[in-house]
């Protein structure tokens, strides 16, 4: 009888801890999740093309975080500790990462990579990552405004 208790209790100390590590992955990529969001929610403030230097792709001299005006000022940027949808640094977050890359896009199909600053659709993608270890990725696509 006791043999049986014991592999019941063992059972359920393992069974335990398969939940506790699953539940530690999904708070990482909710968290993850939300700092890619983050620069999404950025992303929407921002204009398609510079509004002085159109032809520019990446940042112009000078700009900084505070400053970046379009969207492709965000190409090749990378966030450490991570950066909330105003701007501001989450010193909280030690060990994160926002990674960000703006690419081209054909319009007519959004998975094939075009020259930068050839068309009116660029794909953003942020990639988080957690002491040098992916969490999660998120792309979306920003068109010009007619």
């Amino acid at each position: 009888m006791t043999v049986v208790v014991g592999f019941g209790v063992v059972g359920m100390l393992q069974l335990l801890a398969a939940g506790t590590a699953a539940n530690s992955d999904g708070a990482e990529l909710s968290t993850g999740l939300h700092l890619a969001r983050n620069i999404r929610e950025l992303s929407l403030g921002l204009a398609f093309y510079d509004p002085q230097t159109p032809t520019n792709w990446g940042a112009e001299a000078g700009e900084s975080l505070a400053t970046y005006d379009d969207i492709d000022d965000l190409d090749g940027r990378v966030f450490s500790p991570p950066i909330d949808a105003r701007r501001q640094t989450l010193s909280n977050y030690a060990g994160w990462q926002q990674s960000v890359v703006v690419r081209s896009v054909d319009p007519d199909l959004l998975t094939s990579a075009v020259p930068n600053g050839t068309t009116p659709a660029n794909r953003v993608t942020v990639t988080v990552t957690r002491n040098g270890q992916f969490v999660c990725d998120l792309s979306w696509v920003v068109l010009e405004k007619p």
